[in-house]
């Protein structure tokens, strides 16, 4: 009985650490906005010319957030890989799995590299 509220304490209190934290971050910082169109918007900054440009920003904004997503997945599976080629055990059906996959690896990477850059191609203005 003394460890479950020893316990639920705990929990009781990290609860009230957190939200004590969220809501200090939340009530004190500055509201920034951008303007877009007379509008005001958190994420993207466009201008009442080209009507076209916001969803271009967003666009961008969704690509290198991809690009950010891809390369961490590709490192990860590049550790993984090592780490299974280190614990292999020299045992050749292993290691002609891991290097296909390796290879799988590289060849996304490469299949992704030239997506990318038809994407920013098309983009006008490009990426940034």
């Amino acid at each position: 009985m003394m460890k479950m509220l020893k316990m639920v304490s705990k929990i009781m209190m990290m609860g009230v650490l957190v939200f004590g934290l969220a809501y200090t971050v939340l009530a004190f910082s500055q509201p920034v906005f951008a303007d877009c169109g007379g509008v005001q918007t958190s994420i993207i900054n466009c201008n009442e010319t080209d009507p076209k440009s916001g969803i271009f920003a967003i666009l961008g904004m969704v690509l290198n957030i991809l690009t950010f997503g891809v390369g961490i997945a590709a490192t990860a599976g590049f550790i993984f890989c090592g780490y299974q080629y280190m614990t292999s055990k020299n045992e050749p059906a292993v290691i002609v799995k891991i290097k296909t996959r390796i290879l799988n690896m590289v060849i996304g990477l490469l299949i992704y590299a030239m997506f990318w850059a038809v994407i920013a191609l098309l983009l006008p203005g490009g990426l940034n």
